[in-house]
């Protein structure tokens, strides 16, 4: 019957439509990761702490952009680490260093600076870097393997400004690792490497004269080197 006919004929141009749709949305590649953190610096320097002798200081919005960057690198790749715990016994004071894996630049289309907020004292931001392979197959090296998580607080000086911001992301670094350190050897180390990712969710604070940083990060012990081989 012709009605039949006319019928089938929409049942089936329903069909293959509801069918391309559902191949569209498959082949629709998915939205990039997009690692965030907010960002703060004070647009000021602290009342008084300007001397003639001091270097001349960046305009805030750089001063940002390099504490975005900071922050980011040890989101995006990590750090190598070494550590060098004190001892005074054989009158070693302690070292700390973190090098970048894959360091965020300045002029890195991955890298922006979205909701630029000046909002006295401070100019704040999110600061944002979008994953592409290179960075995905890093974060799934990290997520793929146990590594021992930790956290850990540290303060840099509020009159070193936006350096004193990343000595308080580094001390709290730092006390992630110490505190793992701790329970790796019962005799104490000469020195202690490897890598650490900075988890997100950063937080930075001000509290009497100093940055505080809190983080959460994973560590991948290297190598523990002790002195009985020296």
């Amino acid at each position: 019957m012709p009605g039949s006919e006319d019928g089938d004929t929409n049942g089936m141009k329903t069909v293959a439509a509801a069918l391309f749709l559902f191949i569209c949305a498959t082949l629709t590649p998915e939205s990039p990761r997009v690692l965030r953190a907010p960002v703060w610096i004070y647009l000021e320097p602290v009342p008084g702490s300007f001397s003639e002798s001091a270097p001349q200081k960046n305009p805030p919005v750089e001063e940002l952009r390099e504490t975005a960057r900071y922050i980011l690198s040890g989101m995006a790749g990590g750090w190598n680490f070494s550590y060098v715990p004190s001892d005074r016994r054989r009158n070693v004071s302690e070292e700390f260093t973190l090098v970048p894996i894959l360091p965020v630049q300045s002029d890195d289309p991955r890298f922006t600076m979205d909701s630029l907020t000046p909002e006295y004292p401070r100019l704040t931001c999110w600061a944002q870097f979008t994953v592409d392979d290179a960075v995905a197959r890093r974060l799934n090296y990290w997520e793929s393997i146990r590594f021992v998580p930790g956290k850990g607080r540290g303060t840099g000086e509020r009159t070193s400004e936006s350096a004193g911001i990343q000595d308080a992301y580094k001390n709290a670094v730092l006390n992630a690792v110490r505190t793992i350190a701790r329970g790796l050897e019962k005799n104490k180390p000469k020195e202690i490497t490897g890598e650490v990712l900075l988890r997100e969710g950063p937080r930075l604070f001000a509290d009497e004269g100093r940055f505080v940083a809190e983080v959460r990060v994973l560590v991948n012990i290297r190598e523990v080197v002790p002195y009985t081989l020296y």
